[in-house]
């Protein structure tokens, strides 16, 4: 499996998410063919996610300033899509929202990379409206574990 070589795009990724959950949190786990993913239509922007820590500081009165990591956060924000009530992954996400259960999410790159995420939905809201303006949905997810990135093949 190789890493990109070049700059890779988000055009044309590919979305889904699933209730199931994987047995162990690693790729093997994610693309059991126990677990089905279905496609989230109409995204139009998906949250930044990774692993970033808050920064504690200590100040003694003589000596240096000591600093300490927190644990790691892997990313909390907003799925934005065009809103289609009928489309199936939208459905499950509307579930997800009222459920306390994690879900399992996948994202396919045009490269063929794929990243899963253990997710918790805890937003689903519909835009404000004014005249000629698409009718938008966000769903607010916040990611559990680390992702898990499988590189291209």
């Amino acid at each position: 499996m190789t890493a990109h070589t070049a700059v890779a795009s988000h055009t044309d990724a590919i979305y889904a998410i699933s209730a199931s959950l994987p047995a162990t949190y690693d790729a093997g786990g994610y693309a059991a063919t126990t677990i089905t993913y279905t496609t989230i239509g109409k995204v139009a922007d998906f949250l930044p996610y990774g692993s970033k820590r808050n920064v504690s500081e200590f100040v003694p009165i003589t000596g240096a300033v000591e600093f300490t990591k927190g644990a790691p956060r892997y990313g909390q924000g907003a799925l934005v899509m065009g809103d289609i009530p009928a489309d199936a992954g939208q459905v499950i996400l509307k579930a997800a929202e009222a459920s306390s259960a994690h879900y399992s999410v996948k994202i396919t790159y045009p490269d063929s990379e794929v990243h899963y995420l253990d997710v918790l939905v805890s937003g689903w809201e519909l835009s404000g409206g004014k005249e000629g303006a698409p009718m938008i949905r966000t769903a607010t997810l916040n990611i559990c574990k680390a992702p898990v990135i499988v590189a291209a093949s």
